[in-house]
């Protein structure tokens, strides 16, 4: 359950991004030239920008169609900062926590309203840049494209299974099988008692990405007829609220060893976030 919700709160920032909705309506798609070539965008970019990138790198495109997307890509890239930034002092600040043993939410929640803060700040643009990819690329580039994200996603679920396995996690703290079983216990009975499922927000989230990636395929893409607007602090807070949970039910459980070694793993994911920090279901 650790395992899930740290992904979780880096997977719905992109989720955020995504899911509310905008107000620049599509164009016509220009096409000056005919030669297209592949080649990856953004490679050195963050979070959607490189995953979006990555997927273009599958699309047939002409040189003017790889400018104007290369300059989407750039602008994007330099608003998603702050919140990357604030993101990353979030994750660091937990780190230290749990290495001490103990949750201190008050010292946490400015961290969190900055990096909501910074969310909502590039989210109008966010949502106009992808409906102008959508009126940059053909209706097949576009087919193609829906595709490739589908695959890249694909991808970056099966390293993160990998990488963050719940098995993953309990050999790599060195955890015993009484450990296990107490941390197992403990985190069902607090979800439980809280009355949320955490499994209604993916299949919301998963159904909504797949009606906006259906509905970029076709002619005309406006993510107001698409995607309903969503709050983005409360989607925030309801996965920080998994994490926190998670962590305040595991650390007494834990020895100072395991605590700093599970610290370890939280800077190390802050600083690793590049390639699967979002996900469009």
């Amino acid at each position: 359950m650790l395992r899930h919700s740290l992904v979780a709160l880096t997977l719905v920032l992109a989720a955020a991004a995504l899911g509310c909705a905008g107000t620049v309506s599509s164009e016509p798609p220009a096409s000056a030239e005919t030669a297209t070539s592949k080649a990856p965008i953004a490679v050195s970019a963050h979070g959607p920008v490189k995953l979006f990138g990555a997927a273009l790198g599958d699309v047939p495109l002409t040189a003017s169609q790889r400018t104007a997307i290369e300059g989407l890509a750039t602008a994007a890239e330099a608003r998603h900062a702050d919140a990357r930034a604030a993101g990353q002092d979030l994750m660091s600040t937990l780190a230290t926590q749990i290495e001490a043993g103990q949750i201190d939410r008050t010292a946490l929640q400015p961290k969190l309203d900055a990096m909501v803060a910074a969310m909502q700040k590039a989210q109008p643009a966010d949502l106009g840049a992808f409906e102008q990819l959508h009126a940059i690329l053909t209706p097949d580039q576009r087919v193609a494209f829906v595709d490739a994200v589908a695959a890249h996603v694909g991808e970056l679920k099966d390293k993160m299974g990998e990488r963050h396995g719940m098995h993953q996690w309990a050999t790599d703290l060195n955890l015993t099988d009484d450990q296990k079983s107490q941390i197992k216990d403990a985190m069902m009975a607090r979800f439980k008692a809280a009355g949320h499922d955490m499994k209604e927000d993916w299949k919301g989230a998963k159904h909504q990405g797949k009606a906006v990636m259906d509905a970029f395929k076709g002619d005309r893409f406006v993510f107001d007829e698409v995607a309903p607007p969503k709050d983005v602090a409360a989607q925030v807070g309801r996965t920080s609220e998994h994490l926190l949970g998670a962590a305040e039910v595991a650390l007494p459980i834990l020895t100072p060893a395991q605590r700093s070694l599970a610290a370890q793993k939280v800077r190390e994911h802050a600083q690793n976030a590049d390639g699967h920090s979002f996900d469009i279901p």
